[in-house]
């Protein structure tokens, strides 16, 4: 089931025909012209490096900020051979790397040779960003928002805990470690709120999921696998919909009160699948303890095929790609009944 992975190629060509739209902020005095051209080509290549939250600017192209511009001429540069021309970095600037937040001098700089620090190497499969610099867009619920340095207390030790955590699931579970890394690439941890677990992505934004990490090695596995599936999912719908676009109906759905359009059925179930899967191979790995098992039968499971049945019921309103993905998730599910 972990070999289930839609293919990323129509999300890459979107990003591609983007890049030949993309207008560079002028005080940095990038050849835009290079750059694009090498962006093209990896787009036409499938390139993995461009999934990815560095590119964000291509995506979501507002606010067109120098910043984002910078981050995504020097990611570009990283993965590429080819001469790049220069950038004009007009004051100091911290940016992203996967090895920790670096800042970089102003003045005129090639871009081969300062992108050399975007090529730092992370000792987990996935990387982190605290503060928000790989997109230079700050998130509700991250830590760059919060002023209140009393919520900051508990940061290194939860990303200790994350890195100890992925490290043991790459080891012991790497097929699930390949399925979360070829969609997430990087995770912004939130602010930890009381009785509350939270997570979320954003479709516009390769690469990028936000979780709560605070929350244990079980948790941490489940609200990972949850924003990556929707990851998976968002791939799949780039080149086709998976719901007939006249669908404006609204259906039961397990994880909210509220009905919802069929797609979010769509999303909860693709994720509730995963998130069995999981935990119950987790579970069989030595990584967590036999109430995972309870907790999967009696919370997971139910929402999983109560999402089913409503999807078995409405369809006749999916696209033949919807229902393709609909038989592979089934797939997936039935792998896992404990």
């Amino acid at each position: 089931m972990w070999d289930w992975i839609p293919d990323s190629t129509p999300l890459l060509r979107a990003l591609g025909q983007s890049a030949e739209r993309w207008q560079p902020h002028p005080g940095l005095a990038l050849d835009r012209s290079r750059l694009s051209t090498a962006l093209v080509d990896g787009a036409g290549q499938a390139a993995p490096w461009l999934r990815h939250p560095c590119v964000s600017r291509l995506t979501r192209g507002e606010p067109a900020t120098a910043y984002r511009d910078l981050v995504l001429a020097l990611w570009t540069a990283a993965h590429t051979d080819a001469d790049l021309g220069s950038v004009t970095i007009s004051t100091p600037v911290t940016i992203w790397t996967a090895g920790g937040d670096v800042e970089l001098p102003a003045g005129r700089h090639e871009l081969c040779t300062v992108a050399e620090t975007m090529k730092a190497v992370t000792p987990i499969a996935v990387s982190v960003d605290v503060w928000c610099t790989t997109t230079g867009l700050r998130s509700p619920g991250a830590y760059a928002i919060d002023d209140d340095l009393t919520v900051h207390e508990g940061l290194t030790r939860d990303l200790n805990h994350f890195v100890r955590i992925m490290h043991v699931v790459a080891t012991r579970l790497p097929e699930l470690t390949h399925w979360l890394t070829s969609a997430t690439k990087v995770v912004r941890p939130l602010v930890p709120v009381p009785g509350c677990s939270r997570s979320t992505h954003y479709p516009d934004i390769a690469g990028l999921i936000e979780a709560d990490l605070s929350r244990g090695i079980a948790q941490t596995i489940e609200l990972v696998t949850h924003e990556t599936a929707h990851l998976h999912l968002r791939a799949a719908q780039a080149d086709d919909p998976l719901v007939d676009p006249g669908d404006n109906g609204r259906y039961p759905s397990p994880l909210r009160p509220e009905p919802r359009p069929l797609v979010g059925i769509l999303l909860a179930y693709h994720a509730l699948a995963y998130i069995a899967a999981a935990l119950c191979d987790a579970a069989e790995g030595g990584l967590l303890d036999e109430t995972v098992e309870a907790y999967v039968r009696s919370d997971v499971e139910p929402k999983r095929d109560d999402a089913r049945a409503v999807l078995d019921g409405a369809e006749g309103q999916l696209t033949d790609a919807g229902r393709r993905f609909l038989r592979q998730t089934h797939e997936v599910s039935d792998c896992v009944n404990i």
